[in-house]
């Protein structure tokens, strides 16, 4: 019975070894590693070394340096602008006035906290991630009217 046992964990144990012997393994990394939004904490922390890494493209954001009555510059954005006449134009019928008859009170940067850009509708969902944007705010009638904006879209916000 002993000897049973034995050439059972003698056989057991060769054929275990068995696998291992002869075997070699050897990393071989990738020749280039193109990086892109990082789809969860591992990728965004497991980065390979700088030599590695291709430019990713970025958007690009065209503003031009304008001067001033008052001597100073001004910066233009296009993508600001266009903003600016979505909103005037529905300004223009939302108030029943002309664009002519509306002025821009101010335009300004902001970074709002959701997809809602502010101006949360009741019973919706909206993704809670940081959204760059504008506040433009736009005086027609006698009264000010807000606006709120990402970069693509226009919203008027009446809270």
């Amino acid at each position: 019975m002993k000897d049973f046992f034995a050439i059972i964990l003698l056989t057991t144990v060769t054929i275990a070894l068995s696998g291992c012997v002869g075997v070699s393994q050897t990393f071989e990394p990738p020749a280039t590693t193109t990086i892109s939004a990082p789809t969860n904490v591992a990728t965004a922390l497991a980065s390979p070394p700088p030599s590695t890494l291709a430019p990713s493209p970025a958007p690009t954001i065209t503003r031009q340096a304008v001067p001033t009555a008052e001597g100073g510059t001004t910066v233009k954005d296009p993508t600001l602008e266009k903003l600016i006449q979505d909103a005037r134009a529905d300004l223009s019928k939302r108030a029943n006035v002309p664009d002519s008859a509306i002025t821009v009170k101010s335009a300004e940067p902001v970074e709002w906290r959701d997809t809602s850009l502010g101006c949360p509708i009741e019973g919706m969902m909206y993704a809670q991630v940081i959204t760059p944007g504008y506040l433009i705010v736009l005086e027609a009638a006698g009264k000010e009217w807000k606006y709120h904006a990402s970069r693509t879209q226009v919203m008027y916000c009446d809270k």
